[in-house]
């Protein structure tokens, strides 16, 4: 959608359209609350959040000028509400979404390798610092763009990308030693094995889903 549609959109909101308000929250909520469902892990704590996020907005909409989306400015509020919460609360348990979408249409044997590898992925995810998982969620889970995120994260897009990089180069090093773990530990027990560089594919790449 153009921005200029956004801005519009977000004038009718200021003047009081109730259908304006519903297209706003069709069109945003559901990926609000995917980004902080998948940031924090819990449901009920991201539907919360989600409702804090749009109480704001309603808040605030008057001052929305239309220099990035409304998907982008609504993300920005969202990821602050996350890292109130992160600041006042120890991090939860991982539980992820990464397991449905990694073994969705694999056999029983391949099904429960990548199991076992998407759950080191969640693990691994958790080990890193936060700054670094954050990026990984906000480019590869939720799609935003490097210039979407420079302006949820407040930083320079050329910043955002060597971060996002340098997060994922972290990811798959530490992925590299407990992948090769599985390799040996499943050598022989279906008709292949999956390759290292494959075995990283998918670990990795489960997380754009």
């Amino acid at each position: 959608m153009k921005w200029w549609m956004d801005k519009r959109l977000a004038k009718r909101i200021v003047a009081g359209d109730r259908e304006a308000c519903e297209t706003f929250v069709r069109r945003h909520y559901a990926p609000v609350y995917r980004l902080l469902v998948r940031l924090c892990r819990d449901a009920s704590l991201a539907e919360d959040m989600s409702q804090e996020t749009f109480a704001a907005a309603w808040s605030n909409i008057d001052t929305y000028a239309g220099a990035s989306s409304l998907a982008t400015w609504l993300h920005r509020i969202a990821y602050r509400k996350f890292l109130d919460w992160r600041r006042a609360r120890s991090w939860p348990a991982a539980d992820g979404d990464i397991h449905e979408v990694v073994c969705r249409g694999a056999s029983p044997v391949e099904a429960a390798m990548l199991e076992e590898e998407s759950r080191i992925l969640r693990q691994t995810l958790d080990r890193l610092p936060a700054a670094e998982r954050d990026v990984l969620v906000l480019h590869y889970m939720q799609g935003l763009s490097y210039r979407e995120m420079a302006r949820v994260l407040d930083e320079p897009s050329g910043t955002v990308k060597w971060r996002t990089s340098r997060a994922l180069n972290n990811l798959r090093d530490q992925l590299k030693g407990q992948v090769d773990e599985i390799e040996e530990s499943t050598a022989g027990t279906s008709g292949r094995t999956t390759s290292h560089c494959q075995t990283i594919a998918t670990a990795t790449g489960s997380i754009g889903t």
